[in-house]
């Protein structure tokens, strides 16, 4: 059987990491989130804080050059590291991992970059604000008050990293396979839901 690639894009608060692992369990494919930052580190040869600075972020450089004399991995201090270059190796991981194995992908523009992978299903998990809002509350530990703005912070940076980075809108049903809110059948149903979405695929 070929390999192939559950992507998942989300909402902040829509439990996409959630469903995503799940999928992954249910399928028993490997499952990439954070994991990604390590291995874009290790191919690199960069520290990895500079991926997690840069993690689903567009803008600004995170370093301009290295001390004279110094080397890190293959690149040499007089290099220009911008987040573009970031995302690029990511991309490289992205897309290596991908055709090793089966596996669910979260965030990271990952259906954009595996966009003529043939094999690749996108998925896009929302949520009703007033589940997301409660979510926030448990997740970052702040009052109801403040867990609107928080949410709405976070989905604007990850729009804004996903629109620079693809010709797509992210959240728009158009650049999606399938697009889904978690909050009409909760996370279980929603995980089986796809699951036989993704099998009839």
């Amino acid at each position: 059987m070929e390999n192939f690639v559950i992507t998942v894009g989300r909402q902040f608060g829509s439990c996409g990491k959630e469903i995503g692992h799940a999928l992954a369990k249910r399928f028993n494919i490997a499952f990439y989130d954070k994991e990604l930052i390590a291995l874009a580190s290790k191919e690199s040869g960069l520290c990895q804080e500079f991926f997690e600075k840069a993690d689903e972020k567009n803008s600004g450089n995170l370093l301009q050059a290295f001390a004279a004399g110094f080397t890190f991995g293959p690149f040499q201090y007089n290099d220009f590291l911008s987040n573009d270059k970031l995302f690029q190796i990511q991309s490289d991981v992205i897309r290596k991992v991908a055709n090793e194995h089966s596996c669910v992908i979260v965030g990271r523009c990952a259906d954009y970059i595996l966009r003529d992978n043939e094999n690749c299903i996108s998925v896009f998990i929302s949520a009703r604000m007033e589940d997301r809002i409660r979510r926030a509350v448990e997740y970052a530990h702040i009052e109801e008050k403040e867990a609107e703005e928080y949410i709405r912070k976070a989905d604007k940076s990850r729009a804004s990293y996903y629109n620079y980075y693809t010709d797509k809108i992210w959240g728009a049903a158009e650049s999606y396979d399938l697009c889904i809110s978690s909050s009409v059948y909760g996370i279980d149903e929603t995980t089986a839901f796809i699951r036989e979405f993704v099998s009839k695929r």
